[in-house]
């Protein structure tokens, strides 16, 4: 008697702080929803494999992939943030499936899942090289077997360099765009009334351009032969210190060769 009379009250005084803390709790989740909430970070448990580019913090930290996992592919491109609105419109992939649909040689192919992958291209060649590529605890094997695996990648000479190096690629590759050179941008009718490079530092306003790449060369080549390098030396002056953003003129096609996989 004396022990259920203890446990009673020890499970009495138990529900009772367990609502006290409830209580508690419940008045620090109402407080903290009044504002914005933080990011949620996962944990990172499995154990991955060496040289594996890993995704990992947030719970919205996923590589940008359009198309459907997991189902068999129809044609998968690898390429990067700078083609993904273009690709991705209903003037390409969009129409391609149509298109196709309407030439006799391919009027039999399956194009409902075309996948696209629009990464950083070294972090795309790193996926090839490795076989795969983590998010968080998941892990996407990138291989001709589990169809995950580019038909085409879109990319600069030295990423296509690289993955002919690696033999998994075809030696030709094919131009399909050509770069016709840096352009300065402003909106019609801006009210700063920027409508040439010496306007910018004239108007006092600050420019924001790729920390490296071949990008940032061209734009200081073309500065100095349109303003003559005192001039591109007050140009560059206005420049945001800190400011870090892809490279954006990829310029050429390459097909991946398998003598073993053949896709019309």
């Amino acid at each position: 008697m004396k022990r259920r009379a203890f446990l009673g009250g020890a499970l009495g005084a138990a529900s009772i702080a367990g609502c006290r803390a409830q209580s508690t709790a419940a008045r620090a989740q109402n407080a903290a929803s009044s504002r914005s909430p933080g990011p949620l970070v996962w944990p990172v448990v499995a154990k991955l494999q060496p040289g594996i580019r890993s995704f990992a913090g947030h719970t919205n930290t996923v590589p940008d992939i359009v198309g459907r996992i997991g189902a068999p592919p129809s044609l998968v491109i690898f390429t990067e943030g700078n083609h993904l609105m273009v690709l991705s419109s209903d003037d390409i992939v969009g129409a391609f499936p149509s298109w196709a649909n309407s030439q006799a040689q391919y009027a039999d192919l399956d194009l409902t899942n075309i996948i696209l992958v629009t990464l950083p291209q070294p972090i795309l060649v790193q996926m090839i090289r490795t076989g795969g590529v983590a998010l968080g605890n998941l892990t996407l094997d990138v291989s001709r077997t589990s169809g995950f695996y580019p038909d085409m990648l879109m990319g600069y000479p030295v990423p296509l360099q690289q993955l002919h190096q690696l033999g998994v690629s075809e030696s030709q590759a094919r131009f399909f765009c050509k770069n016709r050179g840096v352009a300065l941008l402003v909106r019609k009718g801006n009210p700063l009334g920027i409508s040439a490079l010496t306007d910018v530092v004239r108007a006092g306003a600050r420019i924001a351009l790729p920390d490296l790449g071949d990008v940032r060369a061209k734009c200081r080549a073309a500065a100095d032969e349109l303003l003559g390098k005192p001039a591109a030396d007050a140009f560059f002056a206005v420049e945001c210190p800190v400011f870090q953003v892809a490279s954006a003129s990829c310029t050429v096609i390459f097909l991946r060769w398998s003598p073993a996989v053949t896709r019309t």
